[in-house]
């Protein structure tokens, strides 16, 4: 979009009346020149940089001015070879004869089939390892179980602990 559009400077939404922003509600929007790099906020809705009207159709930015590239003086060895007019003709078309047929699909599915077959897995072709990591030994059989039932009776416990100091211990 070029031109001068209502823009609110919070978050860069553009409106077609003027007031508060209706996406984001935080600020009032203002006119805003998109003709320039970067764009210019104004406080009417005329550009004084490019004569751009809020509410007109956008005109072409205008066309930058040529910049003079600088020229070097030719080195006193160096001699441009003369330049002909001649013109490579344009390249042929391929001839049908020798281009090959395209293959079918019949034959493109059976090429599919082979190299699938040729590619598959297969399981007896797999060498059978032993795993190197061995199992981790518990230390007393039985003791996970009986170790857990303690924690949750000595858990139980604090509980009733921390509720009969809360009903006799008054309003600490």
């Amino acid at each position: 979009m070029n031109g001068v559009a209502l823009r609110c400077p919070t978050c860069g939404t553009t409106q077609s009346h003027p007031g508060e922003c209706d996406a984001c509600s935080d600020g009032e929007v203002r006119y805003f020149c998109s003709n320039h790099d970067p764009g210019r906020w104004l406080d009417e809705p005329v550009c004084n940089g490019c004569g751009a009207r809020f509410g007109d159709a956008p005109r072409k930015p205008p066309a930058p001015t040529p910049r003079a590239t600088p020229t070097r003086p030719p080195s006193p060895g160096a001699v441009k070879p003369p330049r002909t007019g001649v013109r490579r003709p344009p390249p042929r078309a391929a001839d049908p004869a020798d281009t090959p047929a395209a293959p079918s699909l019949r034959d493109l599915m059976a090429h599919m089939a082979e190299e699938l077959e040729r590619r598959r897995y297969r399981v007896e072709e797999m060498p059978r390892r032993e795993p190197s990591v061995e199992a981790p030994r518990i230390w007393l059989p039985g003791m996970g179980c009986f170790l857990r039932l303690v924690l949750f009776a000595l858990l139980l416990i604090a509980l009733v602990l921390g509720g009969l100091f809360m009903l006799l211990g008054g309003g600490f």
